[in-house]
């Protein structure tokens, strides 16, 4: 007779394994992150800060999240922003980009062809572009006015290549410039009440 209860503590087991391990991972990546902070992570910073126009985010598959949730903390933080899909960018939709403007191309290979095409054309509009990417040899990192690299290990992806730690590295320089930027504009809590009435949120903010 099959014994189910033994099969049920080897699951039970391999996945709290599996678990510890992959928490450890991401752990692990956002220390090294954090200590790996430089100049080019200040310049960024500035960038996004001094933006006197929108802060456009673009990016395709699972960086798609990643941006859309930037696009909206940073919009929150005081800064106005954008998600610019490349699906709709590249059929006409980058004329809404302008010189005063920033955009900012998430791909941590680098390679996606539809996020270098909307960099050349920003480039070209004379739109500011700024890279996050974890390949500094990359063709996003070539042609991109600034680059912040943002280190991953390969190997802590799941199976080495679908992205799950480095979505947590990214938001993480997410949230920390949406920081910068709330501090820099001194976006306070009373601040927010007047842009966010909906929601629990909201009515903590506006009892």
């Amino acid at each position: 007779m099959l014994n189910t209860k033994n099969l049920n503590e080897d699951f039970d087991h391999k996945a709290i394994n599996i678990g510890k391990e992959i928490i450890r991972q991401d752990i692990d990546t956002l220390q090294n992150l954090s200590t790996s902070l430089d100049q080019s992570f200040v310049e960024a910073a500035t960038k996004v800060c001094n933006c006197q126009g929108l802060v456009w985010i673009t990016a395709v598959g699972t960086s798609t999240a990643v941006g859309t949730r930037f696009a909206h903390i940073l919009t929150c933080s005081g800064k106005r922003s954008m998600f610019l899909s490349p699906s709709d960018g590249l059929h006409g939709h980058t004329n809404i980009l302008r010189k005063k403007d920033l955009l900012i191309a998430i791909s941590r290979g680098g390679e996606s062809r539809e996020v270098i095409q909307m960099v050349e054309i920003a480039n070209d509009l004379g739109t500011e572009t700024l890279a996050f990417v974890s390949n500094p040899d990359s063709r996003l990192a070539e042609i991109s006015k600034l680059t912040l690299l943002i280190p991953c290990k390969q190997e802590y992806e799941l199976m080495g290549y679908l992205a799950t730690t480095s979505t947590i590295a990214y938001s993480a320089i997410c949230d920390a410039l949406c920081a910068i930027v709330a501090s820099k504009k001194g976006f306070s809590p009373k601040t927010f009440a007047k842009i966010h009435p909906g929601g629990a949120v909201g009515k903590t903010l506006n009892p």
